[in-house]
């Protein structure tokens, strides 16, 4: 019975999760192409409609890149993601955005979860479940940015592909730590390559838990130090988007290596990881309600399993997955430059990851205590006990966070969307794009002009075309549809 209740509950964290992100897919009818969408898939865009070849595609793409890395920025990978946006290929492509950053953030979150929990802790797959549910719920409704992590192309692919990639480099990692298995070398070697040309945060996480891996293993697994050839390889891509003209035209002048700035930088690296879990817990206190729920369900796990001796440094391990989860503001502190809103949303993923490994350990090195003078399994009523604590203790927190924090609803993704889809400005904002793009594909108009709309779009991301037809919005407009000029005009009512 007890085996079909855990079932049970992890099929229904699978349908409530499920349910959570219905409004999230039933918008991506309504998503399309926007500002940088349009500047840098214009060459490939060209290259489509000219000859329907992806070899052209591909040959464009390169000149793309060639041409933001000399005036823009480095990040060739991301770059090349970039020029390879949907609408390059279709006009009615751009519905798939959606569903290809929720996947990439599931799957890039729950593959390496499922081997660490189950495969190397023991946990059973239907704690997995619940917990992974948890974890993915917190990050998709309470992104910091709905429209950078999964309804804009540009923004979502420097970002959540990125995680992606560095999470399937972890998980690679440790598969090849654990087996020295020729796939999980490979797979490590691309996604780590691959890394070097995307964003620095994701290309920032992956060395640091490999180094962390390599010191937790590579004394009895001396194998394991062939990953320093993939980190290599990530390092000399990086040290090619460095090199980029195009970061001083974006950075500056005084863009560039600093000494002084590097320390300075992780001073306030650590400054902005304290100040940024009190905007969290001011702005989101549900996401510590599902933390709470999340350590319940680990505990559980873990009294379940008999022997444990993973866990002899706790505090340490803590302090060192906070340090992880603070290197994350590094690269955009020490760029001084203006941050997209996917910054913020990938320093999100990575301290709600942080926070459930500390409680992971933490919890398992009080349980292997607990074991260890024989209070669980010799002592049926003291496990009852320590259950009861943490179950009282998640009660009384989520009635607090729900007194003082109410607005927290407010802020999820789902909110958002619902919101968004009833009030009918979802529906108008499609008809007005539809209406828009009839305009911008008829090739009897040259000169463009479009009627205005609202700039403020909800969850989803929309720059505004201007009435000064020298505007770079205006322009970016006009490549990539090929009119003389697009301006916009005052919508009759």
């Amino acid at each position: 019975m007890k085996i079909g209740k855990e079932k049970t509950k992890a099929a229904l964290s699978i349908l409530l999760f499920g349910l959570s992100i219905i409004p999230v897919l039933y918008l991506a009818r309504y998503v399309h192409a926007t500002g940088d969408d349009y500047g840098y898939g214009m060459l490939t865009h060209a290259a489509w409609l000219d000859t329907h070849s992806l070899w052209e595609v591909l040959r464009a793409s390169f000149h793309t890149i060639s041409k933001y890395y000399g005036g823009w920025q480095g990040t060739w990978f991301s770059i090349f993601l970039f020029s390879i946006q949907p609408e390059v290929f279709s006009p009615k492509a751009y519905w798939i955005v959606p569903f290809l950053m929720l996947f990439f953030t599931v799957v890039g979150t729950t593959l390496p979860l499922y081997y660490f929990l189950v495969k190397k802790l023991g946990f059973s797959k239907s704690s997995f479940i619940i917990i992974d549910c948890a974890i993915l719920f917190i990050m998709i409704q309470f992104f910091p940015s709905t429209k950078s992590g999964i309804f804009w192309y540009n923004g979502a692919a420097h970002y959540i592909i990125p995680y992606f990639l560095a999470m399937l480099s972890i998980y690679f990692f440790i598969r090849y730590i654990d087996s020295y298995g020729r796939k999980f070398f490979i797979g490590s070697i691309l996604c780590m390559t691959l890394l070097g040309g995307g964003s620095y945060l994701a290309a920032l996480l992956a060395p640091i838990v490999l180094i962390l891996l390599l010191i937790r293993y590579g004394k009895k697994r001396h194998g394991s130090f062939c990953l320093l050839f993939p980190l290599g390889l990530e390092l000399i891509g990086l040290a090619i988007s460095f090199m980029a003209p195009g970061n001083k035209v974006r950075g500056g002048e005084d863009f560039g290596f600093s000494l002084f700035k590097a320390f300075s930088t992780i001073g306030e690296s650590f400054y902005q990881g304290f100040f940024n879990i009190g905007i969290y817990l001011k702005e989101k206190p549900m996401i510590f309600i599902v933390f709470l729920f999340i350590a319940l369900v680990i505990w559980n796990a873990f009294i379940k399993i008999k022997k444990n001796d993973n866990f002899k440094w706790p505090f340490a391990f803590c302090i060192l997955m906070f340090s992880i989860y603070c290197a994350m503001f590094a690269p955009g502190i020490y760029a001084g430059t203006e941050l997209s809103g996917g910054v913020p949303n990938m320093i999100f993923q990575v301290f709600v990851l942080t926070t459930v490994a500390g409680m992971v350990y933490l919890l398992g090195w009080f349980s292997q205590k607990m074991k260890s003078k024989h209070i669980v399994y010799n002592d049926k009523m003291n496990e009852k006990w320590v259950s009861g604590v943490i179950i009282t203790l998640f009660i009384a927190g989520s009635v607090l966070i729900l007194l003082f924090g109410r607005s927290t609803l407010k802020a999820t993704a789902f909110y958002k969307c619902v919101i968004y889809i009833a009030s009918g400005q979802a529906a108008d904002y499609g008809k007005q794009m539809d209406e828009r793009l009839n305009i911008l594909l008829d090739d009897t108009v040259k000169d463009v002009k479009l009627p205005a709309m609202n700039q403020d779009q909800g969850p989803l991301m929309h720059m505004e075309v201007t009435k000064d037809v020298n505007g770079w919005t205006n322009q970016v407009v006009k490549d990539f549809y090929r009119k003389n000029s697009v301006i916009e005009i005052d919508r009759v009512q």
